[in-house]
């Protein structure tokens, strides 16, 4: 549209990291926002230090760009943001953490993060009722299950324990670039507490609840898109 600065929109997926679950969302992208997916290793163990070594030769080298970063991947923007150069524009974090977002959890980590119980694709009811939400499509349900079955289990485990140590909170305050932080008001992944830490290091961010569940960017793709290209339109003059 007239006025509105082109950009290149860097998608980084959640904990699966095929980055096949963004077609519900690179739909609704209006033709100023060019869509670049980035997928993680399917059976390559690696930190998140190690991806985003990997990703960072991967992010536009002479055009301006955004990056999106649903759940997993919101610590991983946050150190890219410190390596990415003045070609990184806005940040934009749905669904996400800066550190453990189930602390409580973590003391029964060894007990349940086991490579052969990861092996085991989850019930269906279960992943509606704490990740997809109730009332999610079967195909998409189906499809987040099927591409479970394409990730090594041990890759996964790594990617836990990665959730579990880690803390990025000292980048998100030092961070100057405009950041958007959209969160679901049904998201039983990632409860309030999460939420409530982003917005209080980072007062002044642009932070916005969906009527939805942790698989936001799926399940409420224009809502999210709506939020996003007004965000940025409020922001072209600072890019």
């Amino acid at each position: 549209m007239t006025g509105v600065k082109t950009l290149n929109a860097v998608l980084l997926p959640g904990i699966d990291g095929t980055g096949r679950m963004f077609g519900p969302l690179t739909a609704q992208l209006p033709p100023w926002l060019r869509p670049k997916v980035i997928a993680y290793p399917t059976q390559q163990v690696l930190s998140y230090a190690q991806l985003a070594d990997l990703i960072l030769p991967q992010l536009p080298e002479t055009e301006p760009y955004i990056l999106i970063a649903e759940s997993f991947a919101g610590p991983l923007v946050l150190q890219l943001s410190t390596r990415a150069g003045s070609n990184l524009k806005a940040m934009v974090l749905c669904a996400t953490f800066v550190t453990n977002p189930r602390p409580h959890l973590a003391r029964l980590a060894p007990m349940l993060l086991r490579e052969r119980l990861l092996a085991v694709p989850p019930q269906k009811w279960l992943a509606r009722l704490f990740v997809t939400g109730l009332d999610v499509p079967d195909a998409l349900l189906n499809q987040a299950l099927e591409l479970h079955r394409h990730v090594s289990p041990r890759v996964i485990l790594q990617r836990l324990h990665e959730v579990i140590h880690v803390d990025v909170r000292e980048v998100l305050s030092r961070c100057r670039l405009p950041l958007l932080h959209l969160y679901a008001l049904h998201d039983h992944l990632i409860l309030q507490r999460p939420t409530r830490e982003i917005q209080q290091l980072r007062p002044d961010i642009t932070s916005i609840g969906i009527d939805g569940p942790h698989y936001l960017l799926q399940t409420r793709p224009r809502e999210c898109m709506a939020a996003i290209e007004k965000f940025l339109r409020a922001k072209q003059r600072l890019m």
